[in-house]
């Protein structure tokens, strides 16, 4: 028997991807062949690169500096300088911690706010309706459909947590920049302001994002705690959402869906 090949020459195996015949039925039956592409893989390249680049950026390594900065070992070089340094006293460790907390919190502020160099959705929205590939912001791997708003907040929670910042710290200032989001939304279009509630997220901070949002930017966390960006590959981060159960958030805000073939 001789085999099958694809457009690129290359032996192709068939398989039943949905049901299969009885061999008593034979009936003939129109079959459906998908030829929608794996739409996402070059989006997990391109965003591999971004997680992989952004944490050793200018921006990325100030705030690496700025959360490392620790009280007990900036005491520790304190107490080990000559006695005629310290006469003047001690530094004012606390507010030193402050102000470099705040720095770092400014600068992840203008990294990831909307529209800036970190918030990848309309990068990938402008991308995808070039390549005609955007279908309502839903994309392609295997057997299933991605929403394109999970890929920057993977990235938000992967190079939030390689700049120094907790889980509990993003995951949190996620949820008031959306509370933020909606109330001016809402204030703009003469509404009373109002937030989400997904007691479901944890902390209360965590409750005004929205579930498949939060749900991404933990797992950017995860996969950072798994590769660290020398190591990172496309391979670990389309494993990581593949292993994300449907409905990636609610069955009415889902991030994840089977495939529905468009062609």
């Amino acid at each position: 028997m001789s085999e099958v090949l694809d457009k690129n020459g290359k032996p192709m195996r068939l398989v039943a991807a949905t049901n299969t015949t009885p061999v008593a039925d034979a009936k003939a039956k129109q079959l459906h062949v998908c030829n929608c592409g794996n739409d996402v893989i070059p989006i997990a390249e391109y965003m591999v690169e971004e997680m992989r680049r952004n944490p050793f950026s200018p921006h990325g390594l100030k705030m690496t500096q700025a959360n490392g900065y620790d009280i007990g070992k900036e005491m520790d070089k304190w107490q080990a300088q000559p006695w005629y340094s310290k006469l003047g006293g001690p530094p004012d460790f606390n507010s030193i911690l402050i102000a470099e907390k705040t720095r770092a919190y400014t600068i992840w502020a203008e990294r990831v706010g909307p529209g800036r160099p970190w918030d990848h959705k309309p990068i990938l929205r402008e991308r995808l309706l070039k390549q005609k590939t955007f279908r309502k912001g839903w994309q392609r791997y295997g057997n299933e459909d991605y929403f394109y708003d999970i890929w920057s907040n993977i990235h938000y929670g992967y190079v939030g947590v390689a700049c120094g910042f907790g889980q509990d710290e993003l995951l949190g200032g996620a949820g008031l920049a959306q509370a933020a989001s909606d109330i001016w939304t809402r204030v703009k279009e003469w509404q009373a302001p109002a937030v989400q509630h997904h007691p479901e997220n944890g902390a209360w901070a965590n409750r005004f994002d929205d579930i498949p949002d939060h749900i991404s930017i933990k797992l950017g966390v995860q996969l950072y705690r798994q590769a660290k960006p020398a190591a990172l590959t496309v391979a670990a981060l389309l494993k990581l959402i593949a292993g994300v159960p449907i409905p990636w958030g609610t069955p009415e805000n889902k991030a994840k869906r089977p495939h529905q073939c468009v062609q």
